[in-house]
């Protein structure tokens, strides 16, 4: 059998408490803190999601530069812009079916079957990022990779790795970390700490990254990652223009657009007097995670430089961008290229490349319904199932991703959509939903199996019951394993 996941908690007793309290006792499956009557549903949900999210993370905060060593983190940026070289190719000769298939023929040609054994991750589930980190540098990537919860009964056939990416995505972008910083964008997206210090243990993580992505192109794993798109162009060495600005730096953006509008560096000597009095200059004042200011400069003095001719600062704001994020992109390329040829890769635009990682930002539940199969006495037109489209057809983006996160172990749609949902081992094994028996005045729960994308549903006596069920899972993001 595959990883099960149930949301059926220990129940010590009943109350017949309102609808916004839990029915019975409930046991945290994490902290097994238990849980009352009087407690209310938002309540526990709150408590489920810190809960889980505590039991990934670890202590250590990433170190960072801090003000007083603004003058070294300024020489190191300068050092860097000139190593980020950008590639000067036509994306256009091929589409994206035929990259993909040279992906992966490169793939095939590297990767080892199933059927010459596995590689296990023997994880603790309070120590999970920490102890993935140092045993993926044990495992062969190459080879069919599983992972095992000390102290847990489970068997991965591919679910429980799906979750783990999930999971370990969620914990490296989290806000303990500080590797990753919400962009100033206006799409939520995150990008890299710019202030992250240059040692070997920040660089570490970074590594970690670019192995986590290999392993997801091997596998053909849809992971949310929540990269920022500056990321995944500097990754494929696209050329940085003004307007990726936009990507980290919407404010500044917009400024820039704006002076350029006026016209008056078209002619910067005789607007000189009018271009002095904005008083701008070649320094940058940002904050960092603690709110610490930093004074940066796009050149030497630059603090003390007028801006005269705004292409000049355009460009060296860009360089500069570049030069803040290169040493730790320059990581996850590399060890992305050591794993597959670079020339699998490269052809790919930064748009493409994160639609093979991500999957389709958007879940159509058509879609799904129409590619979703069933186990008798369940059929498209049973009860239960037109009850089930009913409430899924009702629920935001938000909601979707959550149901199908407990039930494929996975909150995004591959690219190419619910027909070709896979197995860990590239089987087509498409949503299904199976019945399982109903015990009249108990609690009845929704099972998933995620290693199969398969849900088990109750013939439940009445909507409210299913409706109560799957509120449960879109409600809260299932970070747990196996839930009992």
């Amino acid at each position: 059998m595959g990883n099960e996941q149930t949301h059926k908690p220990k129940t010590k007793s009943k109350n017949k408490n309102s609808k916004n309290t839990i029915i019975e006792q409930i046991t945290c499956p994490f902290c097994k803190k238990l849980f009352n009557s009087s407690t209310t549903i938002n309540a526990l949900n709150y408590h489920i999601k810190l809960c889980g999210v505590k039991f990934i993370q670890i202590n250590k905060e990433c170190e960072i530069f801090p003000p007083s060593q603004d003058l070294e983190l300024n020489e190191l940026i300068y050092q860097n812009t000139k190593k980020y070289i950008a590639l000067n190719i036509d994306k256009t000769k091929e589409t994206l079916e035929q990259k993909i298939e040279k992906l992966k023929a490169e793939i095939k040609k590297v990767k080892i079957s199933w059927e010459e054994g596995s590689d296990t991750l023997n994880l603790n589930r309070n120590n999970m990022l920490s102890e993935s980190m140092e045993q993926i540098n044990k495992v062969n990537l190459h080879k069919e990779v599983k992972i095992n919860f000390i102290g847990e009964v489970s068997y991965d056939a591919g679910g429980i790795m799906r979750e783990w990416f999930t999971t370990i995505f969620q914990t490296l972008e989290g806000e303990k970390l500080k590797l990753f910083v919400v962009s100033d964008a206006n799409e939520f997206s995150y990008i890299i700490n710019p202030f992250l210090s240059h040692k070997k243990d920040n660089f570490d993580y970074f590594t970690f990254i670019g192995k986590l992505i290999v392993k997801a192109l091997f596998d053909n794993i849809t992971v949310n990652i929540c990269f920022n798109k500056l990321i995944y162009k500097m990754i494929l060495q696209e050329k940085i223009t003004y307007d990726d600005l936009v990507f980290i730096d919407s404010p500044l953006y917009t400024s820039l657009k704006n002076l350029k509008e006026t016209h008056l560096f078209d002619n910067p000597k005789e607007n000189e007097s009018t271009i002095k009095d904005l008083e701008l200059y070649y320094g940058l004042e940002m904050k960092d995670v603690y709110n610490h200011m930093h004074s940066l400069e796009l050149q030497p003095n630059g603090r003390k430089m007028p801006l005269l001719d705004l292409d000049d600062f355009i460009k060296k704001r860009i360089d500069f961008m570049i030069g803040m994020y290169e040493p730790f992109i320059k990581i996850i390329r590399e060890t992305i290229f050591s794993f597959i040829p670079k020339e699998s890769i490269i052809n790919f635009t930064s748009d493409e490349f994160e639609l093979i990682l991500n999957g389709r930002p958007f879940i159509d539940v058509e879609e799904w319904k129409i590619f979703t199969e069933y186990k008798e006495p369940y059929n498209a037109n049973h009860y239960i199932i037109l009850w089930f489209w009913e409430i899924v057809s009702e629920l935001s983006q938000k909601e979707l991703s959550n149901l199908l996160l407990f039930s494929t172990g996975s909150g995004r749609v591959p690219l190419g959509g619910f027909e070709v949902l896979e197995s860990n081992r590239g089987n087509i094994a498409r949503f299904t939903i199976e019945s399982i028996s109903y015990t009249k005045g108990c609690k009845n729960f929704i099972k998933a199996h995620t290693c199969f994308n398969r849900l088990d549903i109750p013939l439940y006596a009445n909507k409210d019951e299913l409706v109560e069920a799957l509120k449960f899972i879109t409600n809260t993001e299932i970070l747990g394993f196996g839930i009992d």
